[in-house]
């Protein structure tokens, strides 16, 4: 059996991402970087052996990084493949677990059991039934995997027959809801999707989070908030995507990004990106945000 992980770079702080190469390596998975800086960043030499650099010199996106490495890890044979990002934190063992609980041959995915490396709560992940109303998934006591519909793409395993069925990932999304659709265009693939409750990985979303009590908002930068209004509008234009789905996941973001102007001081930054956010999204721009 041949597992390769696909690592996405942007900037990235080499040693947290050296002790990942190790930890993926020990895990018997062969490792392919994709780095999406516009410099020459990463060198062949820092890297372990059974790593191989992709270097795009700009940043072309999550998503087409991850085809690129996707494709790269086809050629060379892979029969799974797994994805992470490059601040990924994981327990040895984790890749192999995952891969355990994996049928060959048939389209699968599985995933671990996300848990917040600031709160330290376990990040829920979500079903969805066929009016597109979610419902969050949590049970992290479970004596084996447990089906749900959408998570977070680093650290999930797929064999390679799910990107036979469902296809790659959507590059005009760029980065965010890249996970989000590709999951819900499996699910309309009938590919299963498991969380494995005894594979744990830290996960941080954003820069930060602020506590409001009824809610926890992730602090993001106004590229990122960019990308993330714009694209509620495409999730509408996707016929495996629920409309509810979309409703809900827009109107979540909508108010997110709102709430989170009451505690940045660049405002005008950020509402000249809500504009433009706005604007592209409405006229089907898709992905890099133009200059």
């Amino acid at each position: 059996m041949h597992v390769y992980s696909i690592v996405v770079c942007y900037r990235p702080d080499v040693s947290p991402l050296l002790e990942l190469c190790q930890r993926l390596r020990v895990d018997g998975s062969a490792i392919i970087l994709v780095d999406n800086t516009e410099q020459p960043y990463l060198r062949d030499r820092q890297l372990p052996s059974g790593c191989q650099l992709i270097t795009l010199g700009r940043n072309t996106g999550i998503a087409h990084a991850q085809n690129v490495g996707t494709a790269a890890a086809t050629v060379a044979g892979a029969d799974v493949i797994a994805c992470f990002d490059q601040d990924s934190t994981i327990e040895p063992g984790l890749l192999r677990t995952l891969v355990g609980s994996l049928n060959l041959g048939v389209p699968e995915i599985v995933a671990p059991l996300y848990r917040d490396d600031v709160s330290e709560a376990d990040l829920l992940s979500l079903r969805v039934n066929r009016s597109g109303m979610t419902r969050a998934v949590h049970r992290g006591n479970s004596s084996g995997p447990y089906s749900v519909d959408v998570v977070i793409s680093s650290g999930t395993a797929a064999t390679k027959e799910v990107f036979e069925v469902a296809g790659t990932f959507d590059e005009g999304l760029f980065i965010d809801f890249v996970d989000t659709e590709w999951c819900l265009r499996c699910r309309s693939k009938r590919v299963p999707i498991r969380v494995v409750p005894s594979a744990v990985m830290r996960h941080r979303i954003g820069g930060k989070s602020i506590n409001l009590g009824f809610a926890t908002l992730f602090v993001h930068s106004p590229l990122r908030c960019y990308y993330q209004l714009r694209n509620c509008f495409h999730l509408f234009r996707k016929g495996h995507i629920p409309f509810l789905f979309a409703l809900r996941e827009t109107v979540s973001v909508f108010l997110s990004r709102a709430l989170l102007l009451l505690f940045v001081g660049d405002r005008s930054t950020y509402v000249r990106a809500y504009f433009c956010a706005l604007r592209d999204g409405a006229k089907g721009v898709t992905g890099a945000r133009p200059a």
